[in-house]
């Protein structure tokens, strides 16, 4: 009878702490939409003759792994010497970290291959300012374009979408 009793105790206690920690996972994971984001920076950092990342460019130029990215959108400038880009990542759950690095990754190359050319200095500085936001399971590159966006004006957009 003290086995049995034992057995529904532990079963009840397992039961309600699989409930607990269910109902407050749920709540603090937002959700928040890639084509809003991507949408607000836009609009106060304009990509010039832009081009859609897509799954090649997900994974030869900013290096991420299918399995890190549950969904992602984004734009690059296909103007040369234009340094605008906005990378909106949902991630798989545990990897923002992981996808966080690999962009951080991406903005060195960036500054090292705008730093072969004289002409793209302002590019460059550019680049090295970007914003890498993560929150929960969302990270965002922003780099400002170099037809005079701010980064303060950036910042706010970000703030809103990810809010």
């Amino acid at each position: 009878m003290k086995k049995l009793i034992s057995i529904v105790l532990c079963a009840v206690m397992g039961l309600s702490m699989a409930a607990c920690g269910g109902s407050s996972a749920s709540a603090s994971a937002k959700e928040y939409n890639l084509d809003d984001i991507v949408s607000a920076v836009e609009a106060v950092n304009p990509v010039s003759n832009p081009r859609e990342v897509d799954d090649f460019a997900l994974e030869n130029e900013f290096m991420l792994s299918a399995d890190s990215v549950v969904a992602y959108k984004g734009e690059l400038s296909n103007d040369q010497g234009n340094s605008a880009q906005i990378m909106a990542v949902q991630c798989a759950d545990g990897k923002a970290g992981d996808v966080k690095k690999a962009l951080e990754t991406y903005q060195q190359n960036q500054i090292a291959y705008y730093g072969n050319y004289a002409e793209f200095a302002d590019g460059q500085a550019l680049i090295k300012d970007g914003r890498i936001v993560e929150k929960g399971n969302y990270v965002v590159l922003v780099f400002a374009n170099t037809d005079g966006a701010s980064y303060t004006d950036i910042d706010k957009a970000l703030s809103a979408a990810l809010d």
